[in-house]
């Protein structure tokens, strides 16, 4: 007598199912890779009125690897743009001593920015928050939009920054950071999922929070 060595067809189904589900998200995975990717999202502006640096963790006031990464590039187009004035924008996280802005700021004073090119804005949590508080300070320095910015994220995270800055009435660009390979993975991940939630919920700018004094 042969023995049966079929799952039970509920179980069948389940793992055909997932299976399924499993080869649409991988498929929808490489699609996003190749969007954010494409050499279109890569392009930065000639003539911008500011230069925007994302924040991206601290380790303790110190700037993780990727936003060093970050930061060494939106030097290199300071220093090829000595008018040009620059925005650090990023709050205060867990485990972070500081606001990311301000371990910015230091970074950039450090290597021979003037503090009078240098706007910091230390309350966002988020990429979305990065632009709506940018454009509220902008804002209160008396500049007006559409403001033509050149963002400088890293290379994963472009296609997203520059849909959220858009959706707060920039004129964008970007300048491309690089991302150690061996992070590329999980970023990838990570970044999928929350370009996911920012097409479904980051759809109008946020109201900005207050802040506390």
């Amino acid at each position: 007598m042969k023995k049966n060595n079929r799952l039970p067809a509920p179980l069948e189904k389940a793992f055909r199912l997932g299976g399924y589900l499993f080869s649409i998200w991988l498929i929808s995975f490489f699609l996003f890779c190749g969007l954010i990717y494409f050499p279109s999202n890569q392009k930065e502006l000639p003539d911008p009125d500011y230069l925007v640096i994302l924040g991206a963790g601290l380790n303790g006031e110190t700037p993780s690897l990727t936003l060093y990464k970050r930061l060494t590039a939106g030097l290199n187009y300071l220093q090829q743009h000595p008018d040009l004035p620059v925005v650090v924008t990023g709050g205060q996280g867990p485990g972070e001593s500081i606001p990311e802005a301000q371990a910015m700021e230091k970074f950039l004073l450090a290597n021979g920015i003037s503090k009078e090119r240098i706007l910091t804005e230390d309350k966002a949590t988020s990429t979305m928050e990065n632009f709506v508080y940018t454009s509220e300070l902008l804002q209160k320095k008396g500049a007006w939009q559409p403001l033509k910015i050149n963002l400088v994220t890293n290379d994963f995270h472009v296609f997203r920054s520059k849909m959220l800055a858009e959706r707060n009435g920039f004129i964008t660009g970007s300048i491309s950071a690089p991302t150690p390979y061996y992070l590329l993975p999980s970023c990838l991940v990570r970044e999928y999922f929350a370009l996911v939630k920012s097409f479904i919920f980051d759809r109008s700018p946020v109201q900005p929070r207050k802040h506390q004094a």
